[in-house]
């Protein structure tokens, strides 16, 4: 596969992108909304991964604001979605190098 080189700017995208990543809670709101099939209310997603409103809030800003979330007002409720196929491949190929990796260190103390 061939990849044209990064400028500045786009690593700094990048980056922004594998810091959202990189934190555990926005992963289990990703998880959340992949899970879920359909668009998600905060007040539902802060209930389904155990985060205070506040903090369900602050995460699903800075997921929308790098591009892996979509936010959808709809009257008085917003509701997020993961932005797809992006989250679910991206989610898809870190779990299975995750998966991998526990699986060969698991077969090394055999």
């Amino acid at each position: 596969m061939d990849h044209a080189p990064l400028s500045d700017p786009m690593i700094e995208e990048v980056s922004r992108l594998f810091l959202a990543l990189g934190d555990p809670s926005r992963l289990k709101i990703l998880r959340c909304l992949l899970e879920a099939q359909a668009p998600m209310s905060q007040g539902a997603i802060a209930e389904a991964t155990s985060l205070s409103q506040a903090n369900a809030s602050k995460h699903l800003a800075f997921l929308v604001r790098v591009g892996l979330a979509n936010r959808e007002p709809q009257g008085n409720v917003v509701y997020f979605s993961p932005v797809m196929p992006l989250v679910g491949e991206v989610c898809d190929l870190v779990c299975g190098h995750v998966a991998e990796r526990v699986k060969a260190a698991y077969h090394a103390l055999g």
